[in-house]
């Protein structure tokens, strides 16, 4: 696997995001490349994972406090439970349970194209490539994330709570994010 490796940016602000990057690399998409096995839910031994990276060029001396600390600075992308560490969201591999289940707000927004929006009016949401729908709690985030494809983003209006009273799965994935697997089309607003 290619890794981002060493450059003169090797301490600090820059050495923690390149880390992060190879750790999300790892987690969301490619375990198997490095010679792990995710668990059900995401999670992988926190010292496994910095054995598997420490095999990647300019991460040698990389070790299991380091991931730590990663997990630490960004629990908002990363969690710590006991000795393992997982991904919260972005997954393109299979997670069975992606976070604690949880009863979602009253509504629930996704940024995206006013041509995509139509059609989720019609066809409903599902993950396209990655396993998992992302849903911000404010529509602001959600309008933000879309931004960073999208020009001229519209926020369309999730109705969670009614979706999760019909049997619809909500995950919690952060402080304001929540994931599911889709919503039919009669929970969509625009």
């Amino acid at each position: 696997m290619a890794s981002p490796g060493p450059d003169r940016h090797n301490s600090g602000p820059q050495k923690l995001a390149r880390l992060s990057r190879l750790a999300a690399l790892v987690l969301r998409h490619r375990p198997d490349e490095v010679g792990l096995t995710l668990d059900g839910g995401g999670f992988v031994r926190v010292e496994a994972l910095a054995e598997a990276l420490s095999t990647q060029r300019g991460w040698e001396s990389l070790c299991a406090d380091d991931l730590v600390a990663l997990a630490v600075a960004d629990p908002r992308r990363y969690e710590l439970s006991d000795d393992r560490i997982r991904a919260r969201y972005g997954h393109t591999v299979t997670v069975e349970q992606p976070g604690e289940a949880a009863l979602p707000p009253e509504w629930l927004y996704l940024g995206t194209s006013a041509a995509d929006a139509a059609t989720l009016r019609e066809t409903g949401l599902r993950p396209r490539d990655r396993k998992l729908v992302h849903l911000s709690t404010m529509p602001q985030a959600a309008s933000e994330v879309a931004r960073r494809h999208l020009s001229n983003p519209v926020v369309v209006v999730v109705l969670s709570r009614r979706a999760h009273a019909a049997g619809v799965e909500f995950w919690r994935a952060g402080a304001a994010l929540f994931l599911t697997r889709g919503v039919p089309a009669r929970f969509i607003l625009s």
